[in-house]
């Protein structure tokens, strides 16, 4: 997520959306320090130019129309798009009233960040088969990928009209609003996705940044920690663990949580970063010695931000 914004552009994926990623390597204010995640699928699939695709093709022998649907989904499943979306198109030309393998096709330029062909893509199933919810999801994500967020939202809305069971929408939904600071909006779509999803990490990782942004500390905690329990143990949920715990005032467990998202040394620099934008220089100085004294290598980074806080110490005195 990078720069928050709050007309309907976008959310950098995530703003950074509103929200960077808290630097590690350097001292931020605490609001700007939760990391939401979106829908997309968090390993980042990358085209394959790795075979030749006629000579792949010649090493094929004659398919069905499914067989090729198929192999389409396989290789979508390992990040090979090109190949995928090849095979998806020899499956039409089998079978060309084939709506699913259309929509297929248009995940693929999905997946590749190819947001106008999606949209081209989705319009032509939505063409063949006006009242298909999936298809109103993929535009909505196309838009959400071009931070056109007021067309994104009217799409999210439409495929839930259509089939409410659609989780994910609701999820980009609550990305919306998190970036247009609409906490409270953001928080109910979660929400909602958590009835149809309750062991889901990503929602309860995305439902405790809403609460956190919203100042509602204790709720983002209670929620990073579900995400926990639910096995979602990623280093992110950790550090949106620490932060939340930092502004209850708990810094002893903030900084057992931040040292489960990364090292030692980095953990007392994070908990330093928090005290010193709270005033408590004394406290911030200490952590960042610690930082130093536990990680020499970690010198040019902690070592800033003391002299920062030493320079802060000695304007007060």
């Amino acid at each position: 997520m990078t720069k928050k914004t709050t007309s309907g552009v976008e959310f950098k994926f995530l703003v950074v959306f509103i929200f960077t990623i808290f630097v590690l390597s350097g001292c931020v204010t605490v609001d700007k320090g939760y990391k939401v995640e979106g829908a997309e699928s968090t390993a980042e699939m990358q085209i394959s130019s790795k075979f030749d695709d006629e000579l792949f093709s010649k090493k094929l022998p004659a398919m069905t129309a499914n067989e090729y649907e198929m192999m389409g989904d396989s290789l979508l499943s390992k990040g090979n798009l090109h190949l995928a979306f090849l095979q998806y198109e020899r499956s039409l030309e089998c079978n060309p009233l084939n709506i699913r393998v259309e929509y297929k096709k248009g995940l693929t330029l999905l997946a590749g960040k190819k947001s106008d062909d999606a949209i081209k893509q989705f319009n032509i199933v939505l063409q063949k088969k006006p009242g298909h919810a999936a298809a109103y999801e993929g535009l909505g994500r196309a838009f959400f990928q071009k931070q056109h967020y007021g067309f994104a939202e009217k799409n999210f809305r439409k495929a839930l009209e259509l089939n409410p069971t659609l989780w994910k929408s609701r999820n980009f939904l609550g990305n919306i609003y998190d970036y247009q600071a609409k906490y409270e909006k953001a928080i109910h779509e979660y929400k909602s996705a958590l009835t149809l999803k309750p062991k889901n990490g990503v929602l309860y990782n995305n439902l405790g940044v809403s609460y956190a942004l919203a100042g509602k500390h204790l709720e983002a905690a209670n929620a990073f920690n579900k995400a926990l329990s639910v096995k979602y143990t990623k280093s992110k949920v950790y550090n949106n663990l620490g932060l939340a715990l930092a502004n209850l005032g708990r810094y002893a467990e903030a900084l057992e949580s931040f040292k489960k998202s990364g090292s030692e040394a980095r953990a007392y620099n994070n908990l330093g970063c928090i005290y010193l934008s709270k005033g408590m220089i004394k406290e911030a100085v200490h952590c960042f010695e610690k930082a130093i004294e536990v990680d020499p290598v970690f010198y040019a980074k902690a070592s800033e931000n003391l002299n920062r806080a030493k320079i802060s110490l000695e304007n007060r005195q």
